[in-house]
């Protein structure tokens, strides 16, 4: 190009301070907004380049595609102008460097490789939803600030998909057409095109994902996949050879990377990652797992006598290793765990027998350390949950030969029995089946398989060919079976109903009950039948414990197994019926546990955050079977004006429960890497600045539900600890958080899957935020109480002695004159389902104002008149725990009956949120198996979809307005099941 435009020179408000770079679509330079007073990049196409109309296309392509764009991974875009004798883009200014100038004097590390991958993944991530295909990723277009953010550059060639809504912004029209490239055109840089972009076929959102994986290649190797010495050779080499396996150039490569980026390089499309999301979380995942494998060779490494040195680059500090044993078994899990199964060793690897196992193993000497390190884990299973699905944590059998497993899953809406080989293959269904059914159980011969159904009107125990073939009832149950047990070689099959266990004579049809325990301690006893058919082993609540027990059949002694403050379940006997494996739950995650019948004290086997659940062990007692659980959670933004979704959040694990400050410009939400049940309680609250891309900021530990103040200075959240929850305060800017409550605050509860709450809110800021109002059980009685936020002044609002009320989301009125609040009364005598009911406080008054049969649920107040905004299924005693017809109206508080507003078909009956302005409702329903995030206004009329889900697994939770009521934040989650197995166990 020409010399140098002179320092000082002006483009519009933009003044020259030096020349960046250069390539073919222009020059760039720093320059200064004068007027914002703040460095940009100016990318100038001079007006003799400008002339080509094709260069000119892609200028203006790029700043369009970019500036469509809201995501910190990507480069934002100010501004597009014009200035006598050029055009110009402004953007943000990028103090860093790019990924092709960080290769050339670094030798990056796996952890580096994998989190610029996994930035990069999640900027495309955002393009591709956007419907954008970049089409031209490369290291050059990848720039590394110094603080490690990730920006991704140069959308010149980026593509509209057909997701693209054309009859919305007809000016974009001839922006549209200009990149809808023919067939046959070759567009891109030759060394990272997929094969499709090399041969000018039509592209998708998949030849991003190739791109990404040659880069990733290159980051990890120093070299490029298919480097040739000409382009005509590398576009050959990309169209029919394959590149050297990572393992190849990298021999201490992990498995899994190596699986991600050959499955990126996938010749075939069709057989390549179908989305970058797939990828990202397999790349997430990884990064987990090496995450885990570092802290536990950090706490392994006082057992190391003669340290490795790692195959990885480290740029600073020596590496420590772990010893000889562990590293040994470390490399076999790696293997077993094969590259086909993303993230799963992040709950698996270097944490079965490793961090704890492994320790107590070789402290106690119950196994030689020879016999231990040939355990493997091989994983079987791997689904993505469907709505109302359990998972695989339950009712999971080996068949008596070892070589099949039993289970059952949802497929389609369907609930069926699914069989897997243990040595490969995909699972198979026996298709024509379509009534629902689980807990299955193998026939002592592998030929049949019994389940749980109902179907033909009949419920109770069904039996069909193992391999297929039509089922037949053996015995109908007056009231459901909740699990078979065993199915015994004389006959018998063991069932669990009404928290007892049973069992069914196949050749008598007879039923008898063979324990009675005491009908009051609702507790999932999880029987489990000995190896001989004498004993059973169970889990029952004593001394304020839940314990494995085992006793006879006959209901002779019984032997307490464990003995401690972990609450435990699953027993399944080992064949030699000396010992017994279960979960047991530490710290709100399941991890599995060996206790022995001779009094010896129980031994760990894994240390996992995601949760373990023993299932079955194998007829030879050399493979355990178990189930993990793993969910992801990220927050996204829909504007209501266009509507464009923006990602906020794409860390490892879940992020979720947000909250918006008042004046829009930061959210805080919650973020945990646990992925199950109490360790939600257990989070780390975040705040983020929505108008930059500078990190989160840790505003306190150990909390959940953060409610901003009105006036954007205090953030309230709830803490559990050993007792109830409480209510505490930090500041907006972080500090030391106070408590405000002791005596607890009633917490509503939280659905699974997806992550809502049963609750509008369990607590509220008064207008004013000095106070907060919110609902506890003291004294035996339920009430709403109020209170200030040092903790002084608690007052009680309500004056309710019945202990059979619940009383649930406090909620004042906008000008807090009034308070409102939702209360359930248990059922009594002969009624069967619980009353609902509405009250309000007003002047020191309380009185009821609304009563039903039908789930009722508090939404908030309306605009106009002193109403309330009420939700209810009719005929449904509870909240479902799928989407249902909801039905919204108004309740006027000076009397006068429920007055209409509108049917919400299919919709989660708790994720319906009021926008600050009381004129609209946000809602997500599920229609043809999609979530999707509509809104309706509170006058009525036609519900206007904002953003469908492009993954009929992935669903929204928690919505969130905006204070302006522009935007909507939610937090779009799915969950995953495995099933694996510990082998050589025995």
């Amino acid at each position: 190009m020409g010399s140098p435009i002179p320092v000082g020179t002006k483009f519009g408000r933009y003044e020259i301070r030096a020349k960046l770079g250069e390539g073919g679509m222009g020059e760039v330079y720093l320059a200064q907004d004068t007027t914002l007073d703040r460095k940009v990049a100016l990318k100038i196409l001079p007006e003799r380049v400008a002339s080509n109309e094709l260069r000119m296309q892609r200028f203006v392509q790029e700043a369009k595609a970019a500036s469509a764009l809201n995501h910190p991974n990507i480069l934002t875009i100010y501004e597009i102008g014009t200035d006598p004798g050029a055009h110009f883009i402004a953007t943000e200014f990028i103090d860093g460097e790019t990924l092709r100038q960080q290769m050339m004097h670094t030798t990056l590390t796996i952890n580096e490789a994998i989190d610029i991958s996994l930035q990069v993944a999640s900027a495309l991530a955002s393009a591709h939803t956007a419907g954008i295909i970049h089409r031209d990723i490369k290291p050059d277009n990848i720039m590394v600030r110094r603080d490690g953010i990730v920006k991704v550059l140069d959308f010149g060639l980026a593509k509209l998909t057909e997701r693209w809504r054309t009859d919305e912004v007809d000016r974009d029209a001839a922006t549209r057409a200009m990149v809808q490239t023919e067939p046959g055109t070759v567009m891109g840089t030759t060394a990272y095109m997929s094969p499709e972009q090399a041969r000018g076929a039509e592209v998708d959102t998949r030849t991003d994902v190739w791109s990404l994986g040659v880069v990733l290649y290159e980051m990890v190797t120093g070299q490029e996949p298919f480097k040739s010495e000409t382009a005509s050779d590398t576009n050959a080499a990309i169209l029919k050879t394959e590149p050297p396996p990572l393992s190849q150039l990298v021999p201490d490569i992990p498995g899994e990377l190596e699986r991600i980026v050959k499955k990126a390089l996938q010749k075939d499309r069709e057989e390549r990652y179908q989305g970058v999301k797939d990828m990202l979380l397999d790349l997430k995942s990884l990064k987990r797992e090496l995450d885990i494998g570092a802290g536990v060779e950090r706490s392994s490494a006082s057992y190391s006598q003669e340290p490795r040195q790692s195959g990885f680059s480290q740029k600073s500090g020596a590496s420590t290793q772990l010893p000889t044993q562990i590293s040994s078994l470390s490399q076999q899990l790696r293997l077993a765990s094969n590259a086909r199964w993303p993230w799963l060793a992040a709950g698996l690897l270097l944490a079965v027998l490793i961090a704890g196992g492994w320790y107590w193993w070789r402290q106690r000497g119950a196994v030689d350390s020879n016999r231990l390190s040939a355990l493997t884990v091989t994983p079987l299973v791997s689904r993505k949950n469907d709505l109302g699905e359990a998972g695989l944590a339950q009712h999971v059998r080996f068949s008596p030969d070892g070589k099949f497993v039993a289970y059952a899953a949802i497929n389609a809406g369907n609930s069926g029995i699914w069989i897997k080989q243990v040595g490969g293959g995909e699972p198979f269904s026996n298709k024509s089946e379509t009534a629902a059914a689980f807990s299955p159980i193998w026939s002592p011969d592998g030929l049949q398989i019994a389940f749980i159904s109902k179907r033909e009107a009949q419920k109770g125990i069904w039996i069909m060919p193992a391999f297929g073939g039509s089922p037949t009832l053996v015995r109908s149950l007056e009231s459901p079976a909740r699990e078979l047990v065993a199915w015994s070689r004389s006959g018998k099959i063991y069932f669990q109903m009404n928290l007892d266990l049973y069992v069914l004579n196949l050749v008598s049809q007879e039923v008898t009950q063979l324990t009675k325990f005491d009908p009051s301690k609702l507790l999932d006893r999880s029987f489990s039948l000995s190896p001989n058919e004498e004993r059973i082993a169970y889990t029952d609540h004593k001394d304020g414990q839940i314990d494995i027990f085992a006793t006879t059949i006959q209901g002779g002694s019984t032997v307490r197994v464990t003995n401690d403050k972990a609450i435990d379940s699953n027993p399944v006997w080992t064949p030699d019926g000396g010992r017994i494996v279960y979960s047991s739950n530490r710290n709100g995650v399941n991890q599995i546990f060996l206790a022995f019948l001779d009094g010896r004290t129980p031994v760990q086997l894994t240390v996992s955050d995601s949760g373990s659940s023993v299932l079955d062990i194998s007829p030879e007692g050399a493979k355990i079977l178990y189930a993990t659980a793993r969910y992801e959670s990220d927050l996204w933004s829909v504007r209501l004006d266009q509507p464009k979704e923006v990602q906020i959040t794409s860390d490892i694990g879940i992020e979720l429960w947000p909250d918006i400050s008042a004046d829009g410009q930061t959210i805080v939400f919650q973020a945990t890497h646990a992925t199950s049940g109490v360790m939600l309680f257990n989070c780390s609250l975040l705040s983020k600045s929505l108008t930059s891309d500078a990190a989160p900021t840790q505003l306190a530990a150990d909390g959940y539900a953060p409610r901003w103040s009105p006036d954007g200075k205090q953030i309230a959240f709830l803490r559990y600890t050993n007792g109830p929850s409480n209510l505490w305060v930090v500041h907006d800017t972080g500090g030391d958080a106070r408590p405000v409550t002791s005596g607890g605050v009633t917490f509503g509860g939280f659905a699974q899957l997806p992550y809502n709450f049963m609750q509008t809110q369990d607590f509220q800021w008064a207008p004013d935020s000095r106070r907060l109002v919110y609902c506890a059980n003291t004294s035996g009685a339920a009430n709403v109480w109020q209170t200030a936020t040092d903790g002084s002044d608690q007052t009680r609002l309500s004056d309710n002695v019945d202990p059979g009320v619940l009383f649930f989301n406090p909620s004042w009125s906008p000008d807090g004159r009034r308070l409102a609040w939702l209360a359930m009364s248990k059922p009594r005598g002969e009624q069967k389902i619980p009353t609902w009911s509405i009250w309000i406080k007003t002047d020191g008054t309380s009185q009821q104002i609304f009563q039903s049969d039908s789930v009722t649920g508090l939404i908030g107040w309306s605009k106009e008149a002193p109403e309330l905004i009420v939700k209810s299924i009719a005929g449904k005693a509870g909240p479902p725990a799928l989407p249902d017809d909801v039905d919204l109206f108004a309740i006027p508080i000076t009397g006068g009956g429920p007055r209409s507003l509108a049917q919400l078909k299919k919709t989660y009956f708790q994720n319906i949120q009021l926008a600050p302005a009381k004129n609209q409702i946000a809602f997500v329903t599920r229609q043809d198996g999609t979530d999707r995030l509509q809104v309706i206004s509170v006058s009525g009329g036609m519900a206007k979809t904002a953003i469908t889900s492009n993954d009929n697994r992935v669903y929204f939770s928690d919505l969130v307005w905006s204070p302006d009521g522009k935007t909507i934040y939610c937090g779009k989650q799915a969950s995953w099941s495995v099933l694996s197995m510990i082998d050589n166990f025995k």
